[in-house]
């Protein structure tokens, strides 16, 4: 079976913990920082509204709007900072591992 062979697993697996680390980390930044949070939800719904009014047609502007929300963009950016911080991670143990490229 193809679609579940160890590449596929473990590239999913990355996926999934990246997602729980960032929302770990979200909800960290909340517990902690709580104006840091505000600060970065006005920056997400400054996002929204910049992506939103690009679309010309109402149709699209519609989508948008019920696609886009200031907490999925802000868990998008938790989430690839825990990517970014995965990686960098994986390739600082891979370097002290002796692995090659």
């Amino acid at each position: 079976m193809f679609f579940l062979s160890p590449r596929n697993l473990l590239s999913l697996g990355n996926v999934a913990f990246s997602l729980l680390l960032g929302v770990a980390a979200l909800v960290l930044t909340f517990a902690f920082f709580p104006s840091f949070t505000l600060s970065l939800m006005r920056g997400a719904a400054g996002i929204k509204d910049k992506v939103v009014t690009v679309t010309g047609n109402p149709q699209y502007e519609i989508i948008a709007r019920t696609v886009l929300h200031e907490s999925s963009i802000l868990l998008m950016g938790f989430t690839l900072a825990a990517r970014v911080a995965l990686s960098l991670i994986a390739s600082i143990f891979g370097r002290l591992a002796g692995a090659r490229d």
